[in-house]
């Protein structure tokens, strides 16, 4: 036994409260070591005289294995402490051998000696399951289907520029609006869509509005806050629920707090809201818009996003910061009645202040949604005080890898046990589930403008637990490289539009919202015959998903005549082909 590979933790991936009556408790070994795991758990206060001997009451329970990536196996179990507390070890069998796992590290207890009167030192701990612990998602952001707009490009009745323009740059005002989106809310809600993040829409001097200058006023490029309040109102009667981007980390170069710093330095009384390194504030050129030209590699004199002068970065320990932005969360929802934040660079926000946004938002509408735009895994800012969600990028990346035939069936069978296995059960339905955004290059010109191979990564994510997102076009084929190629206007004419692949994305979104082994975390993953198969199962009943990845001709493929077929290519032996099927 690869001793160094065993690892577990109380209170982390490993060990957290899934409801708040029962524990997943969850094992990481050596993939290639033959074991056998239980856990012996028990309450730590309840000792009785058993046999003459004053001993611990405790249940020994079998594990089972759940996951297996390159490295690691993980064996898990769910147990429902009687008292909500639990002491739990691990009883580690390889051949004859048994062990005890602890908090002390693996001891050889062949003697059968596993625990002392009173003394349950070598256990793991879980004090208690406390309900104020448990995460509190909104039911109504699982599972569900989101749609990303970005405005600028969405539509409008009178365009400022050809509508039909592709090669499009950040400063470009294409003049998409908001009464634009409501006219196209019937659209949307034809298409299956459930709830819709935009982008931001607050003034800002950009035209991707991440500068933002007044966080109370709607761009005047997109309308005004009478017509969000309309479009929120038509959302709402569709069943369509609304998420704005509140960008809480930094403001724009003009907003009034940072000017002020910026003309009365260090008298100004918003001095102590941003991170100043030196006086005075400003020491390059600025262009006649009151801007600052653009210095990539010079270093500024204040904290900002990245390192463009653009986006000083905000201090929200600051009481005057604070008090703002939570009075900007607040606002949107008490007047506007929107369901939900979507927070830029939530990994560089304290996590102090996102517990602080939380509260506010909870406080004004119980059922809030919470979003962070993390990249990474996230599992620190998903513990039930700060986010509901992330983007979840640790699915995203093994899909593009996969596609992109960066890594081939095994691997991807691998990266994806390993996204299940550190990704707790309880915060998995919610997760922002994506192909493609306005930060990254379009899922279609990734995989060479192939919408095969297109369909086949909205196949991959539809299947997963969580939420999935559709960016702006998608459904209709649209394609595009980075940022600004990837923002685009929303293509309209018909004649111009993927009407196969749409189709196909109504079909796949009405199995998302009816099916619910669409919903089931778990997947098993074969591979047999050069092709991927995916299969989850729920109450006597599975999903296959079958899928060709490759350029080649198929000679057979797996038998599917006990499934009922939900959706597959015209011809199923064909490349980057794919058969959906269920069996009851």
């Amino acid at each position: 036994m690869n001793k160094q590979a065993i690892y577990h933790q109380a209170k982390s991936h490993l060990s957290y409260a899934y409801d708040k009556d029962t524990l997943h408790i969850l094992i990481q070994s050596d993939k290639h070591d033959v074991l056998s795991i239980s856990l012996i758990h028990g309450d730590p206060f309840e000792w009785r005289d058993i046999e003459g001997t004053f001993s611990w009451v405790h249940q020994i329970s079998e594990m089972s294995k759940r996951y297996t990536d390159d490295l690691y196996t993980y064996y898990f179990l769910d147990i429902q402490p009687t008292h909500k507390r639990t002491k739990y070890a691990f009883l580690i069998k390889e051949g004859d051998q048994t062990y005890l796992y602890g908090t002390q590290g693996i001891k050889l207890i062949n003697d059968g000696i596993l625990f002392k009167t009173y003394d349950l030192s070598h256990y793991f701990n879980f004090p208690y399951l406390n309900h104020e612990d448990v995460m509190d998602t909104p039911e109504w952001s699982k599972h569900m289907v989101w749609y990303q707009i970005f405005p600028d490009r969405f539509y409008t009745d009178a365009p400022k520029v050809d509508w039909q323009i592709e090669k499009v740059h950040n400063d470009l005002h294409m003049g998409g609006d908001l009464k634009g989106i409501r006219s196209k809310i019937p659209y949307l809600k034809s298409l299956g869509i459930q709830g819709i993040y935009f982008t931001p829409i607050f003034y800002a001097s950009s035209m991707h509005k991440y500068d933002t200058i007044d966080y109370h006023t709607i761009d005047p490029q997109f309308g005004t806050n009478e017509d969000f309040k309309a479009l929120v109102e038509s959302c709402h009667q569709h069943d369509i629920k609304v998420m704005l981007d509140g960008v809480f980390n930094h403001c724009g170069f003009l907003h009034p707090m940072f000017q002020d710093v910026v003309v009365n330095g260090p008298h100004s009384k918003y001095k102590d809201c941003f991170f100043i390194h030196e006086y005075p504030v400003v020491d390059f050129e600025l262009n006649a818009d009151g801007k600052p030209k653009r210095y990539p590699n010079k270093k500024n004199r204040y904290e900002t996003f990245g390192f463009t002068p653009m986006m000083p970065k905000w201090n929200t320990s600051n009481p005057i910061v604070e008090a703002y932005l939570l009075d900007v969360v607040t606002y949107w929802i008490k007047e506007y009645d929107i369901d939900g934040w979507r927070l830029d660079v939530s990994n560089e926000v304290s996590h102090d202040f996102l517990r602080k946004i939380r509260i506010a938002s909870r406080n004004v509408k119980k059922d809030a949604f919470i979003l962070g735009e993390n990249w990474d895994s996230s599992l620190p800012w998903l513990q039930s005080d700060q986010m509901d969600a992330v983007m979840n990028y640790d699915l995203s990346v093994p899909i593009w890898n996969f596609l992109e035939h960066q890594t081939n069936h095994q691997t991807f069978s691998e990266d994806m046990h390993r996204y299940l296995a550190r990704t707790p059960k309880h915060v998995i339905d919610a997760m922002f589930n994506l192909v493609c955004s306005h930060d990254t290059i379009r899922i279609k010109k990734r995989l060479n403008d192939d919408p095969r191979r297109m369909k086949l990564a909205y196949l991959i994510m539809f299947i997963q637990a969580g939420s999935p997102n559709i960016y702006y076009g998608d459904e209709i084929g649209m394609t595009g490289f980075h940022d600004p190629d990837n923002r685009r206007p929303m293509i309209w004419d018909e004649k111009k539009q993927d009407l196969d692949m749409l189709e196909f994305m109504k079909q796949l979104i009405h199995l998302k919202q009816t099916n619910p082994l669409l919903n089931v975390s778990d997947i098993n993953f074969e591979i047999e015959d050069d092709v991927l198969i995916m299969k989850k199962h729920l109450n006597q009943q599975s999903l296959i998903l079958i899928l060709n990845n490759s350029e080649q001709y198929l000679q057979q493929y797996p038998n599917t005549d006990e499934y009922d077929c939900l959706m597959q290519s015209k011809h199923v032996l064909d490349p980057y082909s794919y058969f959906l099927g269920v069996k009851q």
